[in-house]
């Protein structure tokens, strides 16, 4: 390991990253972790800084990279007891660093902290070939069973995870996932963990359609397919979808869900939209009493994540589809779904 190291850099929102031969390789203080990045991957939220479409407001520059899974090649004085590490041991941080003892914080919903700092944003992150862990932020080990790809997918399914659980689904409910991106899918196989009746993925492009198969759909449809509304009425006696999963980052789907949903059912919503929404306010109230609840990030469900992969009960490794060396980041947040061409999770190998 020398004193320097490729990284991409953001100076700002619409396509202003740049990559960069010779950052500095950063130094573990008291209680951090120096990782080398074995694998790191693209969200949304990346994309939508790359875009200028983020609705943020963020401090310039900084490394981006919040999904990420690393090698432990340096600890700080103390890191080691502090977070239960050893040289080489593979691990992954939680995205979100929480400090003092905040309203949200007392109450378990770190989270949702007022003071949060965030592996990369606020924080230098994994798009880089060496990263620091903090000593304030939740660190797991990665195990053996489990992938360098699988690893860097923990981030997003442990936000699915979470919302799976903020869902409530029970034994004999009819569910709907739309969207298959990496979020969507994490929720399929999270959901289906939960053994509804029926779980039924909407999602546009065939190769997904078919990859949700795979992992447990049991059936899929094209959101314009007429069947799809067919379906869920010939499976609830006419009364509607009892959970509905919004993961596609489209406000016309969450208005699909409110076709689809039944009375007093839920929806979760979770991702990044780019447009606002326009909806009729008495299907939330006067004409369905729906449950709304939103979903953020993954408080308490990487461990969960891990977990559920090394065991074999969700296919991580399926759905990282591209991965990219550093030095082709341009590419990588350009590149669009090609028709017949799966694509799920793309992902940055900095060793490349």
């Amino acid at each position: 390991m020398g004193t320097t190291m490729k990284a991409v850099r953001c100076f700002g929102f619409g396509r202003q990253h740049r990559f960069v031969a010779d950052a500095p390789v950063p130094v573990p203080g008291p209680g951090e972790v120096l990782v080398r990045v074995d694998a790191s991957g693209i969200c949304a939220t990346d994309r939508a800084m790359w875009d200028g479409s983020g609705p943020w407001r963020l401090a310039f520059p900084f490394t981006p990279g919040h999904e990420f899974t690393g090698t432990v090649v340096e600890l700080g004085e103390g890191a080691g007891e502090l977070h239960g590490l050893a040289l080489g041991q593979r691990a992954v941080a939680e995205l979100n660093v929480t400090r003092g003892n905040d309203f949200f914080r007392q109450r378990g919903l770190y989270h949702l902290s007022d003071a949060p700092e965030v592996i990369g944003v606020t924080r230098d992150g994994g798009w880089a070939e060496y990263m620091i862990y903090p000593a304030n932020a939740v660190v797991h080990k990665v195990p053996d069973a489990v992938s360098d790809k699988a690893a860097c997918y923990a981030e997003p399914l442990a936000n699915a995870i979470h919302s799976v659980e903020r869902a409530g689904i029970g034994f004999g409910d009819v569910v709907v996932v739309s969207g298959a991106g990496p979020l969507g899918l994490g929720m399929l196989q999270a959901a289906r963990l939960r053994t509804p009746r029926k779980l039924i993925l909407v999602n546009p492009g065939a190769a997904k359609r078919a990859l949700g198969l795979r992992l447990g759909a049991d059936l899929v449809f094209h959101p314009d397919d007429p069947a799809l509304k067919a379906a869920v009425a010939d499976l609830t006696g006419g009364r509607g979808a009892d959970v509905f999963l919004e993961a596609s980052g489209h406000t016309e789907a969450f208005q699909a869900g409110l076709d689809l949903i039944r009375k007093r059912g839920t929806i979760v919503v979770s991702g990044v939209y780019r447009r606002k929404a326009e909806i009729d306010l008495n299907a939330l109230g006067e004409f369905k009493e729906l449950n709304i609840l939103g979903s953020r990030l993954a408080p308490f469900t990487y461990a969960v994540a891990l977990d559920l992969m090394a065991r074999g009960l969700i296919d991580g490794e399926a759905c990282v589809t591209q991965v990219y060396p550093l030095e082709a980041f341009e590419e990588a947040l350009d590149r669009q779904p090609i028709p017949g061409v799966l694509q799920v999770k793309v992902i940055f190998d900095p060793r490349l």
